[in-house]
């Protein structure tokens, strides 16, 4: 499955929008109460969730993160 090392950035660009990376305003406080994460926070799960579980786990398939830890960091930055 190491073909799948050039196809990750791919992958990774059909499940996110890039407005997920990009600043955003202000947002009401009181949504996460009702369960709605703010954009900082979204952000930080996904680039989490990369980091700590899905890279790991490719990388223990023996499939090559660097192209997707790129991709993650153009955009993380």
């Amino acid at each position: 499955v190491s073909f799948l090392s050039a196809w990750i950035p791919a992958m990774l660009s059909g499940t996110v929008d890039d407005a997920l990376f990009r600043a955003a305003s202000p947002e009401p406080s009181e949504l996460l109460r009702h369960g709605i994460l703010s954009s900082a926070q979204r952000r930080e799960t996904f680039v989490r969730t990369l980091e700590e579980v899905v890279l790991p786990g490719f990388a223990g398939h023996g499939i090559d993160t660097a192209p997707a830890r790129a991709w993650l960091a153009a955009r993380a930055s």
